[in-house]
């Protein structure tokens, strides 16, 4: 059985999707539409909801999910995901704080995360590990 194999880059204003599949190969980029108002603005939650719900949707086929990002957002996507879509929740393998990755970076995560037998599959379960902190 072939899974589908998704990373998803996210930072404050824009998501990329990538597909793992004998290399990485972009599938899509969200834009946040990030208009400048007051943080805990009800304006500002529902748009980043909304972000949010895109980049969902841009993996909703995606058997297996690596989340990765600069900064806290990963980890307010994830939050997100496990609020709004619990199916989500077995399907993501790990969350990484990744700077500014180039692919070579991203294929050595996607190895760690989605080879059989890779470290991060031997013993760990299902659902993610945030090993952000």
């Amino acid at each position: 059985m072939s899974l589908h194999q998704a990373i998803a880059w996210i930072e404050e204003k824009e998501a990329r999707i990538l597909r793992v599949e004998k290399g990485l190969h972009h599938v899509s980029t969200i834009v946040r539409d990030a208009q400048t108002e007051p943080a805990g603005n009800v304006a500002a939650i529902a748009r980043k909801d909304g972000f949010f719900f895109e980049v969902a949707r841009a993996l909703d086929s995606a058997d297996e999910i690596l989340v990765v990002g600069p900064s806290a957002v990963k980890l307010e996507f994830v939050k997100y995901m496990h609020k709004n879509d619990h199916a989500f929740d077995p399907r993501i393998l790990g969350v990484e704080t990744i700077d500014n990755p180039d692919d070579t970076k991203l294929e050595g995560y996607a190895k760690l995360y989605f080879t059989d037998g890779g470290p991060r599959r031997s013993g760990n379960g299902s659902g993610y590990r945030d090993t952000a902190d």
